[in-house]
C-alpha cells in the first residue's frame, strides 16, 4: 500500500511498463491479504472444535465482477456467497453475480428464501474480446442487515426443474430504436427517471418535483504542440489541454429496458465503444450510472479525452463544490481565484479540479451531486452542468518527464476498456434530517467501502448441513456505531504476552458543520458498549498519527501574516529562521504553543468518546490477555 500511495500510481503519470508493475504489485498485495482473510473466515465459520472435521471453504474473491466474471458462481450448481461489511454499522446492498442458469434459490442462515431477480448480461459486456465466460445472466438479490464489521452468508442453489414457475425472473423488453413519439421511464417509490425520444436521460422526479436533467458523452481533442512553451504544450499524462470545443459522441442512443422486482434499468449504446446502464434499485433513493468506454479509437491520429456531462436546471451561478480527499467540500468558482485576479488562458482546463469522491452544484432550492468510484477530474463549465472526465487516450507526450504518450493498449492492444460508476443524488436542499447532504455522506461511505464478496463451492454438501454446522453470520462489535461515525482504523498495535494486546483505533465524524440539523451535531458513544466482547484494560488517546500521547503534544499557534504580505508577496523580503523552535515573529511578538485542544478523558478510563463535526480521534486500547487469547 505504501508504494501504491505514490503520486504516479494514483494519477497515472508514469510509463506504461511502470503502470503494469503497479498492477502486479497491487495484485500480489490483494492475493496475500486474501490468504489471511480466508484463514480468518474459516476459523470464524467453523463451529466444530475438532479440526479434523473442519471443511475449509475456498472463500474466493472475484476481482473481475465488473465484467460479470466469477468462476465459482458460473460453474457451481450450489455455492455460498459471504458478504463482509467493513463499516461499523449495519448496511444493505444489492448483490449481483454472474451465473449460467436462469432459475435459482437463495437462502440466508435462517432458512428464509430471498427474493431474487435474473438479469441478462448486456451484449456490450458479453462481447468483450478478453472476457472468457459462458455466463449469460446475473443473479441479483438484496442482502439486508449485513452486520457491522462482520459477515453474512447466503446459500445459492440452481433449480433443476425448469418447469417450476419462478416469479422472480425479470421482465425485459427490447427497444433497439425509438421514434419521436416514444418515451420510457423507470423508477421506484423515491424517484422516477424519464428518457426522451432519442434515448437520452430527460428528467428526474423526486419529492414531488420534476427536475429537467440530461446527460451526454462528449470528447475533447487533445492539443498537439512542440512543448517548447505552454502555449504549444501537448495534452498528455500530466497536462489536460483540449484543442477545441467538445464534440458529442452520438446524437442518438439505442436503448433496452429491463424491469424486475429489484431493479429497473435502461441500457444505452452510443457506438461500438461507448455504452452505459442507468439503474434505479427498488430500495435506493439515488440513480446509478455504470459506463463502459474503450478502447478509444485513434486510427484518425486524434487523441481523445472523454467526459460525461449532465445538464440540470440548478442555478449555481458559476459556483460548484468538490471534495478534499473524500472529506470536506471545497467551494470552487468558475474563472476565479480567491487571492488574485486570474486571467485564464485555458478556459476548460483552468476550471478543472480533482474529484476524489464527489462534485456538487446547488441553488437556494435544490442540490445536484455526483459521486464517483475513483478519482477523476471534474468541473461545472456552464450553469446547471457537471462534467467528469472518465477516460483518455492521447498520442503525444507533454514533455513533463514520462517521455511517452498516454496511449494505454489494453488487453487486446486496441485500447484500454474502462468501466466505472457514478451515483446521482438530486433533491430539495432543505429537508428534514437526514438532509440531502447527509444522505450523500452516508452513500459515499458505503460506496467507497463496499462489501467484500467471497465465493465458495458447495456442491459437496446440502443446505441443512451448512446451516447446522457453520456460523453464517458474525459481527466483531456488539453495538453499531451511529451513522455519522466511521471506524477509520482498527489494527494491531503491539502484542505483549504480559501486558495484553494493544490496538490502534481511529474514529471519524463523517459530516461537516451545518450539513444536517441532527447528524452534524457532536456525537457520543461508549467504547465499552461497542466492544463488549473484548475485555478492555486501558485506553489512551494519541495524536492523529498515533505517534505521541495527546497529553504530551504541543500544538503550534500559527500567527498569520498581514493581508498585504499574504496576498501581495512580490518583492517582499523573507527571513528564514534557522531554529525551528524560534517563536519570535516578525513584529517582535512571541508565538505560544497550544496545549491539546481535545480533552484526553481516556486517562481516567472513561470509555465515553465524543466527536465534533469532521473530527478524527485516535486511541490505543489494551486488551486483557486472558480473554483475548481465548
Amino acid at each position: 500500500m505504501g508504494v501504491m500511495q505514490h503520486h504516479d500510481a494514483i494519477t497515472g503519470t508514469e510509463k506504461q511498463k511502470v503502470a503494469f508493475d503497479y498492477s502486479r504489485i497491487l495484485h500480489q498485495g490483494i492475493e496475500s491479504c486474501s490468504v489471511n482473510v480466508k484463514s480468518a473466515l474459516n476459523q470464524l465459520t467453523t463451529r466444530d472444535t475438532d479440526s479434523t472435521k473442519k471443511l475449509k471453504f475456498s472463500f474466493n474473491s472475484c476481482p473481475r465482477l465488473n465484467i460479470s466474471l466469477c468462476d465459482v458462481s458460473e460453474s457451481s450448481e450450489q455455492f455460498i456467497i459471504t458478504a463482509y461489511n467493513p463499516l461499523a454499522h449495519s448496511v444493505f446492498e444489492y448483490i449481483r453475480v454472474p451465473v449460467q442458469g436462469d432459475s435459482y434459490v437463495v437462502k440466508d442462515y435462517r432458512n428464509v428464501e430471498i427474493q431474487h431477480q435474473i438479469v441478462s448480461i448486456p451484449d456490450t459486456v458479453k462481447n468483450l474480446d478478453f472476457r472468457k465466460s459462458n455466463s449469460s445472466n446475473e443473479l441479483l438479490f438484496l442482502a439486508s442487515e449485513l452486520p457491522p464489521l462482520g459477515y453474512k452468508s447466503f446459500f445459492v442453489s440452481r433449480k433443476m426443474n425448469y418447469n417450476e414457475i419462478d416469479n422472480n425472473t425479470q421482465e425485459q423488453s427490447e427497444m433497439p430504436q425509438m421514434d419521436q413519439q416514444t418515451s420510457v421511464s423507470i423508477g421506484n417509490k423515491y424517484l422516477n427517471v424519464t428518457f426522451g425520444e432519442y434515448g437520452f436521460l430527460d428528467s428526474v422526479t423526486t419529492e414531488g418535483v420534476t427536475h429537467k436533467l440530461t446527460q451526454y458523452f462528449l470528447w475533447y481533442e487533445g492539443a498537439v504542440g512542440n512543448n517548447r512553451e505552454f502555449l504549444n504544450r501537448s495534452s498528455g499524462a500530466y497536462i489536460f489541454r483540449p484543442n477545441n470545443t467538445e464534440q458529442i459522441i452520438s446524437s442518438k442512443a439505442e436503448i433496452q429496458v429491463v424491469r424486475g422486482p429489484h431493479v429497473e434499468e435502461v441500457r444505452q449504446v452510443f457506438n461500438s465503444w461507448v455504452s452505459q446502464i442507468i439503474r434505479v434499485y427498488r430500495e435506493e433513493n439515488f440513480i446509478e450510472f455504470e459506463w463502459m468506454i474503450g478502447g478509444i479509437p485513434v486510427a484518425d491520429k486524434i487523441g481523445k479525452e472523454l467526459i460525461s456531462r449532465f445538464y440540470s436546471g440548478v442555478k449555481n451561478n458559476g459556483t460548484f463544490y468538490t471534495d478534499s480527499n473524500g472529506r470536506e467540500m471545497l467551494k470552487r468558482v468558475r474563472n476565479h481565484r480567491d487571492t488574485w485576479n486570474v486571467r485564464l488562458e485555458e478556459k476548460i482546463a483552468g476550471n478543472y479540479y480533482p474529484v476524489t469522491s464527489k462534485i456538487a452544484i446547488e441553488d437556494d432550492q435544490h442540490r445536484f451531486s455526483l459521486l464517483t468510484d475513483r478519482a477523476q477530474g471534474g468541473s461545472s463549465l456552464f450553469d446547471g452542468s457537471i462534467e467528469l472526465m472518465v477516460h483518455r487516450r492521447l498520442l503525444h507526450d507533454d514533455a513533463f518527464g514520462v517521455a511517452e504518450a498516454l496511449n494505454e493498449p489494453g488487453v487486446d492492444g486496441n485500447g484500454l476498456v474502462a468501466r466505472g460508476k457514478h451515483w446521482l443524488v438530486i433533491g430539495k436542499k432543505s429537508t428534514p434530517s437526514p438532509t440531502i447532504k447527509a444522505r450523500e455522506r452516508f452513500l459515499q461511505n458505503q460506496k467507497l467501502l463496499p462489501n467484500w464478496l467471497f465465493f465458495s463451492d458447495a456442491t459437496s454438501f446440502n443446505y441443512g448441513d451448512w446451516m447446522k454446522s457453520y456460523s453464517n453470520i458474525y459481527s466483531a462489535i456488539s453495538l453499531s456505531l451511529p451513522m455519522n461515525v466511521h471506524l477509520l482504523t482498527f489494527e494491531p498495535w503491539r502484542r505483549d504476552n504480559t501486558n495484553g494486546n494493544e490496538f490502534l483505533l481511529r474514529f471519524e465524524h463523517l459530516l461537516e458543520k451545518d450539513e444536517d440539523p441532527e447528524y452534524s451535531k457532536p456525537v457520543s458513544f461508549n467504547l465499552q458498549d461497542v466492544f463488549r466482547s473484548f475485555d478492555i484494560a486501558s485506553i489512551k488517546e494519541t495524536t492523529l498519527a498515533g505517534n505521541q500521547w495527546l497529553t504530551d503534544a504541543k500544538r503550534f499557534k500559527f500567527t498569520a501574516d498581514p493581508e498585504k504580505l499574504r496576498f501581495d508577496s512580490i518583492n517582499q523580503k523573507f527571513d528564514y529562521r534557522i531554529n525551528p523552535f524560534d517563536n519570535e515573529n516578525r513584529d517582535g511578538t512571541k508565538t505560544d504553543y497550544l496545549e491539546p485542544i481535545i480533552d484526553a478523558r481516556s486517562y481516567g478510563l472513561s470509555f465515553e468518546i465524543t466527536l465534533n463535526p469532521m473530527q478524527i480521534r485516535t486511541f490505543i486500547i489494551q486488551m486483557n490477555p486472558q480473554l483475548y487469547d481465548h
